[in-house]
């Protein structure tokens, strides 16, 4: 019986260790858990963020090949204008030309007369 108060005192001791130790992970859990949805949350914040982004990069894609196609249009026409210019030139040559001629013409006839 003399031992009883020092078990009962180891029982005491050890029942107080316990419960401080599971106090403190109850604490620690706790801590782990809002840590944890917090994570979970910017997760699922930037794996939005990315779908947007791949979804704004296939856009901005499409929209670099409606442009490219644009500029080859562009182009096109721009060969086709150059081309029209260097015919209205040529005419415009012959027309010069052919109006010398034609002042010409009436000069020798003015002069004729």
């Amino acid at each position: 019986m003399r031992n009883s108060p020092l078990v009962i005192s180891l029982l005491i001791g050890l029942i107080v260790v316990l419960v401080i130790g599971g106090v403190s992970l109850l604490v620690k859990v706790n801590f782990l858990s809002s840590v944890y949805k917090k994570e979970v949350a910017k997760v699922i914040r930037l794996e939005k963020k990315i779908e947007d982004l791949n979804k704004e990069n296939i856009n901005l894609h499409e929209e670099k090949v409606s442009l490219k196609e644009k500029v080859k249009e562009l182009n096109t026409q721009i060969e086709e204008l150059n081309t029209e210019i260097k015919k209205l030139e040529k005419l415009k040559e012959k027309l010069e030309e052919n109006l010398k001629e034609e002042l010409m013409r009436k000069e020798k006839s003015i002069k004729e007369e």
